[in-house]
């Protein structure tokens, strides 16, 4: 089978993202994006970055305060989302990894200039 028959059926194969973002994040900033998420089904989060960015990522639950959070500086608000995990990647640069929802409900993903660059990143949730 030729490659572009075989990238084409491959993108046929592969589901639109449930969440999608092609970003920018100021140096040292925190980002969040709401997602609602089943109980027991995984979902794959990928997040990719500029050469020489670090970004860590995490799932918060619903039990985080939003009001609380949205109100914090930077890098606080990250340590505050830490003590709500559902699941986390904290590699240096990209990331990648599968979330099982423990639950029914609202869920945050938390992303953090951990490097202090900034640049542009691009989120995937399938």
């Amino acid at each position: 089978m030729s490659a572009v028959i075989l990238a084409f059926l491959t993108l046929l194969s592969t589901p639109p993202p449930l969440l999608e973002a092609d970003d920018t994040i100021a140096r040292g900033a925190t980002a969040m994006y709401t997602i609602t998420l089943e109980e027991g089904l995984e979902y794959w989060l990928i997040l990719t970055c500029e050469a020489g960015m670090d970004l860590d990522v995490l799932v918060a639950s619903d039990e985080m305060d939003y009001d609380e959070f949205i109100q914090m500086p930077y890098f606080e608000d990250y340590i505050y989302a830490r003590d709500f995990v559902i699941a986390e990647g904290a590699t240096e640069g990209d990331e990648d990894f599968v979330i099982t929802a423990p639950y029914t409900g609202t869920a945050y993903i938390i992303i953090h200039d951990i490097g202090e660059t900034g640049g542009e990143y691009d989120l995937r949730l399938y």
